[in-house]
């Protein structure tokens, strides 16, 4: 032939060895097997494809599969890569990083509020932890309110023993710890439903 208007196409054996000489469309992959791109390599006599390379083309896949060679074939897994899933025991939020279905252990379906737990199925509301949060909110404010008023009453306590009160600081003294006590008397396994009693203000 005069003229050759297509270059040479290789041939390998069945070794994977080049009989002739030629290019090869080749599929290249990463060190775990994904494919990477298809390319065009000149193969001469005696020589196989170069590492992580096939000569077999893997098929079209829809946006959510990755394309996998296992070292024997093609593989087309389920490829969720930067999706957002939550521990369905903490409702903690991660990023799927890997080609696979969802871990064990791990949901799609983002919790609701942090009060959330995974019954197998979907995200139901906890009552019993959101009410164990309230207390837990309740018995801190309890307690930060008590030490501010318990820190008054030590000051004007001084100011009255030392015969120095004004008439406003004892006032205030008989109202704050009036104060206490009704702070102390708050049941906080009743939260949220708290009625914190007015804090007396300075005359």
């Amino acid at each position: 032939m005069k003229y050759q208007l297509q270059p040479e196409t290789a041939v390998l054996d069945d070794n994977g060895l080049t009989i002739s000489a030629g290019w090869a469309v080749v599929y290249n992959v990463d060190a775990k097997g994904e494919f990477l791109q298809a390319t065009y390599q000149y193969l001469p006599v005696g020589v196989g494809l170069p590492a992580n390379a096939y000569l077999d083309a893997p098929k079209e896949v829809k946006d959510n599969q990755a394309i996998i060679h296992n070292g024997q074939q093609w593989t087309y897994p389920k490829d969720l890569r930067g999706t957002m899933i939550y521990s369905t025991e903490t409702g903690a939020e991660t990023t799927m990083q890997e080609v696979g279905e969802i871990p064990e252990g791990y949901t799609s379906l983002k919790p609701t509020s942090e009060f959330d737990s995974w019954d197998g199925e979907k995200w139901i509301l906890d009552a019993e932890k959101q009410h164990q949060h309230d207390i837990d909110v309740a018995t801190s404010q309890k307690k930060q309110l008590l030490s501010e008023a318990n820190e008054q009453i030590s000051y004007l306590q001084d100011a009255i023993d030392a015969d120095i009160a004004t008439d406003a600081e004892k006032t205030r003294f008989a109202a704050l710890k009036k104060y206490r006590v009704l702070l102390n008397r708050i049941n906080v396994n009743q939260a949220p439903n708290i009625n914190y009693p007015e804090k007396p203000q300075l005359s």
